[in-house]
């Protein structure tokens, strides 16, 4: 038998697909996949084990390996039964812990197998090492508690503001020292007249002293030599001492003018008003120090509600806590992935035209991503009003056929498949939820980065305008990236129903994270 063509392979695989989406349509049962592993159950005693449910996936190193299978509640603690579907060798020191995934909170168990010395650990074991991380409710609860403890700390029984009482002192020790600065600049402004000739007097002084001094001086000094000759020659003597003594007695008024003149201008400068301001300013001084040294010393010794704010370890402990989960959270989120972008087609049959923009929501994990579309499509929605008309003589119903164009929405969660059994590095993509207001699924097979096979099925139980009911909105078609951001696309659309089947085309552009950085980087005035 020959090779298949590449046109056999992509009518089968739409075909398989057609098939699954149909079943996912009529059952709404989510698609199972079991593997010929052999499943080794396992058990974990968690404290608290909320949001974690039934098929939650179970990770070691952030890769899938097994399942949750049963959550349960024993002697109050959560029992959580896990099974393994791929080979994975436990130790008596593996740690289980549950992690939360993406922005949605999905939770999962992740493991740690633990490592030698430790003996392994058999199927059918607990692992008794658990960690649960701290949730988004305990943040909020101790936030609350420090606030509530700070609230405590600065308020007095009387309600009053302990922060503003210590304010208050302090600007009682300012008015005090400005005081100080004040009375010390108005002494000096008062006396700044007797201050100036204080010193000219002092200069004089010195002056007169400079010139007078040595003759003095010699004076002493010849009268000292005239006292040991006096017994030799007593008259000339005494008439030498009278001269010297006569012009010392000429030179001491001058002196003794001098020093009262000196003692008047420091009477004046110090007098009695201006030495009881220094004195007052000089205890408020020490007063105001005295209770500042008291208040530290009461703070550092951990006293009053202001010493137990700033010396309580617990208080420490709370806010470095609290500021760990949340940078842990900000970093999940910075990992996440955008995508923003907009695109439009036209079914070449009807004319319908669509309008659609995208916000994509892609996880660290790589496994998922979440799909938000606001619609705005020409083809509207056909709606039925049933009324009841009275006339008075007669009574009946009358229906009418109502067509709007509100704009639509689409919410879709997408999980992401290793298609490798087909070509390697092939990915398959399931997705469910809202398609443009009404329930939907889809099957994307994505080849490599630009090309990729899309279909949607949606929108089941829709009627004509004549009431008649049609079968529900499928579209298969292709989409290929002409370079990162622009792209091209086209297939068969409303394929289920005759009248309506047709071709679409359109063209769109997506743009990631670093892209919109970029673009508002590049503008005028942008972001930097």
């Amino acid at each position: 038998m020959g090779k298949l063509s590449l046109e056999a392979k992509v009518g089968a695989l739409v075909i398989a697909g057609l098939t699954g989406l149909g079943v996912i349509a009529t059952t709404l049962n989510p698609l199972q996949f079991k593997r010929g592993v052999e499943q080794k159950p396992y058990l974990i005693y968690f404290s608290n084990a909320a949001g974690l449910e039934k098929d939650a996936p179970v990770r070691v190193a952030g890769v899938t390996v097994g399942k949750v299978v049963k959550v349960g509640v024993k002697d109050g603690k959560a029992v959580v039964e896990i099974i393994f579907t791929k080979p994975v060798k436990l130790y008596k020191n593996a740690v289980a812990k549950i992690e939360t995934m993406g922005l949605m909170g999905e939770k999962y168990v992740e493991i740690d197998p633990g490592h030698p010395p430790a003996p392994p650990l058999p199927p059918g074991s607990v692992i008794e090492q658990t960690q649960v991380p701290a949730s988004m409710d305990q943040v909020m609860t101790s936030l609350n508690q420090l606030l509530e403890k700070f609230n405590q700390a600065v308020t007095t029984p009387d309600g009053k503001n302990r922060i503003a009482i210590i304010m208050d002192r302090i600007n009682q020790l300012t008015a005090s020292v400005n005081k100080v600065v004040n009375d010390v600049d108005t002494l000096l402004t008062e006396n700044r007249k007797n201050v100036k000739k204080l010193i000219e007097n002092a200069l004089a002084l010195t002056e007169s002293l400079r010139e007078e001094l040595p003759q003095i001086l010699d004076n002493v000094n010849n009268l000292t030599q005239q006292l040991s000759e006096v017994t030799l020659e007593n008259r000339q003597d005494i008439r030498q001492l009278v001269r010297n003594l006569r012009l010392a007695s000429d030179k001491a008024p001058q002196i003794a003018a001098n020093l009262d003149q000196l003692t008047k201008n420091l009477k004046e400068l110090l007098n009695e008003q201006d030495t009881k301001n220094i004195k007052e300013t000089l205890a408020n001084i020490k007063a105001t120090t005295k209770e500042l040294k008291e208040l530290l010393a009461k703070v550092n010794s951990g006293k009053g509600t202001i010493g137990k704010l700033f010396n309580d370890e617990s208080l420490y402990a709370n806010l470095d806590k609290t500021v760990k989960t949340l940078g842990s959270l900000a970093e999940k989120v910075e990992k996440t992935q955008v995508y923003v972008g907009f695109r439009g087609d036209v079914n070449t049959r009807t004319g319908d035209s669509r309008g659609v923009f995208t916000l994509k929501v892609e996880p660290p994990e790589k496994d998922h991503y979440y799909l938000l579309e606001v619609v705005g499509n020409s083809q509207g929605r056909i709606t039925y009003q049933k009324y009841y008309i009275d006339t008075g003589t007669t009574t009946g119903w009358r229906e009418e056929v109502e067509k709007n164009y509100k704009t639509q929405f689409t919410l879709q969660y997408a999980r992401i498949f290793n298609a490798d059994w087909l070509r390697p590095g092939t990915k398959l993509v399931l997705r469910g939820g809202l398609k443009e207001s009404s329930g939907g699924v889809g099957l994307d097979l994505l080849f490599n980065k630009r090309f990729m096979l899309v279909s949607d099925l949606w929108n089941t139980g829709r009627k004509d305008s004549k009431g008649d009911n049609i079968p529900p909105h499928l579209r298969v078609g292709v989409k290929y990236f002409l370079n990162k951001n622009w792209f091209v696309y086209g297939g068969g659309d409303e394929l289920l129903y005759h009248k309506w089947r047709g071709v679409y085309l359109g063209a769109g552009v997506l743009f990631g994270d670093n892209d919109i950085k970029y673009l508002l980087g590049s503008m005028p005035g942008g972001i930097k």
